[in-house]
């Protein structure tokens, strides 16, 4: 089915109508088909320029900084975080610290056991 709607579509150009029109002309169904089935309609649709423009785009390394994503903590839940870990010092137990705190996994040991808490503040 797809290479029957590639190929009206490839008739409707060869008979003058745009990449736009042809791919206008397709109904609703057989669109979001030729969609689903991952068809490239870019290539008929965007200019060898715009193409070339999409091709670099998708080319470019993102990068992060070196330090990673600076996430900012409320200063509530870094003060019960801290406050948990002041406790559980005080009760003994072994913090094991994150490479990179983030103010919601706490991972520690009590008595041999392990044990990981996860602050969350759920959305509502």
């Amino acid at each position: 089915m797809e290479k029957a709607l590639l190929a009206r579509l490839d008739k409707w150009i060869k008979e003058g109508y745009t990449p736009e029109e042809a791919v206008g002309k397709l109904t609703q169904k057989q669109y979001d088909f030729l969609i689903d089935r991952d068809i490239d309609l870019d290539n008929l649709l965007l200019t060898p320029e715009q193409q070339k423009a999409v091709q670099e785009v998708k080319k470019a390394h993102r990068t992060c900084s070196p330090n990673g994503y600076n996430k900012k903590y409320p200063e509530a839940k870094q003060a019960l975080y801290r406050g948990l870990v002041a406790h559980l010092q005080g009760l003994g137990a072994e913090i094991h610290p994150r490479e990179k705190e983030n103010f919601r996994d706490l991972d520690f040991t009590v008595d041999g056991t392990h044990y990981r808490i996860v602050l969350s503040n759920p959305r509502k």
